[in-house]
């Protein structure tokens, strides 16, 4: 994998708002790596002697062979957030490094399930045998087969016009767009926002896949009924209205980075996100959620999601030294890595609500100033102390100073005093806590005197 970004496109990613080349370039680097990891797995069930190292190598080929055939549908299930996962779980495995918490089913042969969902993506003829792992096979992107519990693979034939999968004397069709529903099939669906007179949002909803996002089998939730999904695409699509009408710069980024929702379980009242490294794209979620939380919630992931890619690239976190810091969003001591992926998603969400904080009006309106008035310091907090590092490598430098440029432009924007006062009880309440918790606050944040007031 060899990938670079001009200067240009580099600080443009360091201001977080990235230009469309630079997210053109975050597309092709997760493509590589997935095809580098893909690739790798096949090297490993050879090297190790794994009973299904020849089966592997046949369905990477048929998915390199529907790569030239049918590249958008290739490259759509090469760069969906469950092969990075599955790759990087594979490899663990046939490495004896797997964790307890990692899901079955990274089997070698899998590979044939990555090939036949492009098969049905593109709509090429092909036959594919795909191995069953806990009763399902898997084709990422598209969706997940029941199989018979006798059944160790299942044949899946595209003539072109239908698709069959056969394992022993049973026989099912798998609808030809994969998102619909048939007897043993679960399909992937798809969340559609169309606002009026703008471009539109489609993203996938994978509730289905084994390798969808980490520990999907305890934090992960079931699937969802049609109801939800309904409610769920209404929501987007009101989230989309605003990101798209007040938000244009955000959304446009998203739709360059962001191709799938997982749901979380539910804990509580407690609304949860995250986002994984080894599943760039994927957003995952608790439900319920408002349009107002769900786009800034997008804004916030989208960073994590932009920051892991583009250290995929280029050396931008330096060797952990021992240190750890304060970062205003957690309660517990962050290391830099921790600190420079916080200080980034929420330079994302303050410049959200430096913009909504002026849509709002009321109580909401007193809101918004609180959330950009909290942000913005705390952003402030966590760029104090990553310029604090002494030897930092020179692009960490520099994407840090692109941070800090941005929250220089900030500083000198008013805040009304209610909103202010807000603001400024929440994060002596939040360090606090932590100081109790954890101990003093790193030398460079040591005096509370030297924490300016949110006001400008």
């Amino acid at each position: 994998m060899n990938h670079s970004f001009s200067g240009t496109e580099f600080d443009s990613l360091a201001s977080g708002m990235a230009t469309s080349g630079a997210i053109e370039s975050l597309g092709a680097i997760q493509h590589s790596r997935n095809l580098l990891l893909l690739r790798s797995v096949v090297d490993a069930a050879h090297r190790t002697g794994h009973p299904e190292a020849a089966a592997a190598r046949h369905g990477f080929e048929q998915l390199m062979e529907l790569k030239r055939r049918a590249p958008d549908a290739a490259a759509a299930v090469i760069t969906h957030p469950s092969t990075g996962g599955w790759g990087l779980h594979a490899l663990r495995v046939l490495r004896g490094g797997a964790s307890p918490g990692d899901p079955p089913g990274a089997r070698p042969a899998q590979l044939a399930g990555m090939a036949a969902a492009a098969a049905i993506r593109g709509r090429r003829a092909g036959t594919f045998t795909v191995p069953v792992s806990s009763g399902t096979v898997t084709l990422p992107s598209v969706g997940v087969l029941t199989a018979p519990q006798d059944a160790g693979t299942v044949r899946i034939v595209h003539d072109g016009r239908e698709v069959v999968a056969t394992a022993g004397r049973t026989s099912s069709a798998i609808p030809t767009d994969g998102t619909t529903d048939a007897p043993g099939w679960q399909g992937l669906r798809t969340l559609r926002a169309q606002p009026a007179g703008r471009a539109g949002f489609e993203i996938l909803l994978d509730d289905v896949d084994p390798f969808r996002f980490p520990r999907v089998s305890s934090a992960g939730a079931e699937r969802l009924s049609e109801g939800a999904v309904a409610e769920l695409e209404r929501t987007l699509g009101d989230a989309w209205e605003l990101l798209s009408r007040h938000h244009r710069a955000s959304a446009r980024e998203l739709s360059g980075t962001v191709s799938t929702l997982t749901p979380l379980r539910s804990s509580g009242d407690e609304f949860r996100s995250a986002t994984s490294r080894e599943h760039y794209g994927c957003v995952a979620l608790s439900l319920p959620v408002i349009p107002t939380q769900l786009a800034v919630t997008l804004v916030h992931e989208a960073q994590h999601g932009k920051l892991a890619a583009i250290t995929d690239a280029v050396r931008l976190l330096p060797g952990d030294d021992g240190r750890r810091y304060y970062a205003p969003w957690r309660p517990d001591p962050r290391p830099f890595s921790g600190l420079l992926h916080g200080t980034y998603a929420f330079l994302g969400v303050a410049r959200f609500w430096r913009r909504q904080r002026w849509l709002e009006r009321g109580e909401h309106a007193l809101a918004a100033h609180l959330e950009y008035a909290h942000w913005r310091e705390a952003v402030r907090l966590g760029l104090v102390q990553l310029c604090s590092r002494d030897r930092l490598p020179a692009l960490t430098e520099r994407f840090v100073h692109g941070m800090r440029h941005v929250l220089e432009q900030w500083r000198a924007e008013p805040v009304p005093g209610p909103a202010a006062a807000l603001a400024a009880e929440r994060s002596t309440a939040h360090r606090e806590h932590w100081i109790a918790a954890n101990g003093p606050l790193p030398g460079c944040l040591r005096t509370v005197r030297d924490l300016p007031d949110p006001v400008a």
